[in-house]
């Protein structure tokens, strides 16, 4: 029996799984590594252990299925869930709201069987489940949660998976946990790079030292072999570093513009995480990576396909210098945003990365239209004024020690705009956008290439989103649930017309938000820009007319009315 077959059938029982992940301890209390000997043990975990120096964290996990489940149960979890609510992800330009789910458990009282490692060598047992495991788990922020979904008559291992993500909180109220969890892309936010450390200089140094003796606990946490930190506004980098003695050697002063000055003892050290010039995709996944984001999660595929795409014009290498911590997130969405990408974890649990192209070879489009698939009376529709840019300002060549949005600490500005769409004949006012951008300096490519790559993206951000794109809001039967976040939809509507009152025909929308209910599926869907890409073409496609061309050629730029309107009226190809 699979997942498939069993909701194929009629009489079923749904049932939930969920798994959390917490720390563990490898070790057994007082024995061989564990060098603990209090007699009131542990309970393997660290906010409990006697023996810290000693931990040995491995990975532990709690099973729950279904309060209303039907026993036996398979594995040894326990029947707690109450219910879950999952609010969906939506796709944005800069920043996507990312998904999460709140799970509610059922709290009661517990015998600590299987849970303590222990139990024998108590005096005593009491407390609930929850209220105790979270005593003993006190660092349970960011820990993993999967959520499963299948049927009573369903081995485990045939359940589908539909959530993974990590804890944001947890609430206690009246026998009821909540835990809330959020997908992974948010949880980006809790890691800081380059982390906070404990350091600071053990002495005084000179402008000249090519030592530098540090105090604090922290030092472990420093890259072994070669790194860079930051003393006051100089940054300072090292050849190797000592754990023992706290030196850090071969030490090279003043880097990446800075000036070499002389520091004061117990002066705050702060480690600097330096991105090498590389692909801003390779960069993204660097990020993932840093973050311990499981591999399988991450559509690495995908991504690579998106910094490889032969789109007629090289991109420059991307490359940062983060001399103070800051959030993964942030640096994630800042390259997003400056590759011209939206980023979400799709239905199928990866994190992915797609380009904010119009039109792209090989891609799949669903059709939809009133009458064969939304649901009557459910359609809204948002015109969706705020979505519009007139012109984007690029602050960039960031001094290194810098602040993220203090205009004064950047040496360029670019800018791309739109004048037409600012006159008074079309929406008299200005639209701005204005990125911030540490990840272009002068020094390691050439000027020219560089100029050139900001000037393009500020110019192509403008050039997409000159026009508000509406959204659009419906519902769809459960026969279209193969419909999944980040798809484009070919749209027949009459709730949007064109100029001349015909209804919009085959418009191509991009699926921004989705949201499975019981017996329905709601949508938002995102127009895309008309305006195509010319997209240079295979050598076995020959030029057309664009009339006679089909759809695959029209994805590309292969068509002898580019620059133009085409003679049916559909908007002319601009190049990338």
């Amino acid at each position: 029996m699979t997942y498939a077959s069993s909701l194929a059938s009629v009489s079923r029982i749904p049932v939930s799984y969920v798994v959390i992940t917490l720390d563990y301890c490898s070790l057994t209390f007082g024995v061989g590594a564990c060098t603990a000997t209090a007699s009131d043990k542990c309970y393997n975990t660290y906010p409990t252990c006697r023996d810290k120096a000693n931990f040995d964290l491995t990975t532990t996990e709690y099973r729950f299925t279904s309060a209303n489940a039907p026993l036996p149960f398979k594995n040894g979890e326990r029947p707690y869930i109450k219910s879950i609510t999952y609010l969906p992800t939506e796709i944005k330009d800069s920043l996507t709201v990312s998904s999460r789910i709140q799970i509610e458990f059922y709290d009661e009282d517990d015998t600590d069987i299987g849970i303590d490692p222990y139990l024998s060598d108590r005096t005593s047992v009491q407390g609930t489940f929850w209220k105790k495991l979270l005593a003993r788990n006190t660092n349970w922020k960011g820990r993993i949660v999967k959520h499963y979904e299948g049927f009573s008559d369903l081995a485990e291992e045939f359940f589908t998976q539909k959530f993974v993500g990590a804890i944001d909180n947890i609430t206690l109220k009246k026998g009821v946990v909540r835990i809330d969890v959020v997908d992974l892309l948010q949880s980006l936010d809790d890691t800081n790079i380059p982390e906070e450390l404990d350091l600071c200089l053990a002495t005084d140094i000179t402008a000249v030292a090519t030592s530098i003796t540090l105090d604090g606990t922290d030092v472990a946490s420093l890259d072994a072999s070669a790194g860079f930190i930051r003393v006051d506004d100089e940054i300072i980098y090292y050849g190797s570093r000592n754990v023992d003695t706290k030196i850090l050697s071969s030490v090279l002063r003043g880097r990446f513009g800075t000036t070499a000055a002389t520091h004061d003892e117990d002066t705050s050290v702060q480690e600097v995480r330096y991105f090498a010039p590389a692909s801003g995709f390779d960069h993204l996944q660097t990020i993932l990576t840093y973050c311990g984001i499981d591999a399988g999660y991450v559509d690495s595929a995908g991504i690579d396909a998106e910094r490889d795409l032969d789109i007629g014009d090289d991109e420059v290498d991307l490359s940062a210098i983060i001399s103070k911590p800051t959030s993964a997130k942030t640096l994630f969405f800042e390259l997003v945003d400056l590759l011209n990408c939206k980023a979400w974890v799709g239905e199928d649990l990866k994190i992915t990365v797609k380009r904010n192209f119009p039109n792209y070879p090989s891609r799949a489009y669903t059709t939809f239209t009133d009458d064969a698939n939304i649901i009557q009376g459910s359609t809204q529709v948002d015109l969706n004024k705020k979505s519009r840019i007139s012109r984007v300002s690029i602050y960039w060549d960031r001094i290194a020690e810098g602040e993220d949005d203090n205009i004064d600490d950047y040496n360029r500005l670019d800018m791309g705009v739109d004048a037409e769409a600012e006159s008074v004949n079309e929406y008299n006012e200005i639209a701005p956008k204005v990125i911030y951008c540490r990840w272009l300096r002068f020094g390691y490519d050439t000027e020219e290439a560089m100029k050139s790559f900001v000037k393009t993206q500020a110019l192509r951000l403008v050039g997409q989103s000159r026009d508000p794109m509406p959204i659009i809001s419906f519902w769809v039967e459960l026969k279209d649930s193969d419909i999944k976040t980040g798809s484009f939809v070919k749209l027949t509507t009459d709730e949007l017309q064109d100029k001349d009152g015909n209804d919009l025909t085959s418009a191509v929308f991009q699926v921004i938000r989705r949201q499975q209910k019981k017996n329905h599926i709601e949508l938002d869907l995102l127009r895309i820009t008309p305006k195509k890409y010319l997209i240079i073409a295979p050598a076995a496609y020959d030029a057309k007319d664009y009339d006679t061309a089909t759809e695959t050629e029209r994805e590309y730029g292969a068509i002898s009315e580019a620059d133009t309107d085409m003679a049916n009226g559909d908007p002319g190809y601009r190049i990338y």
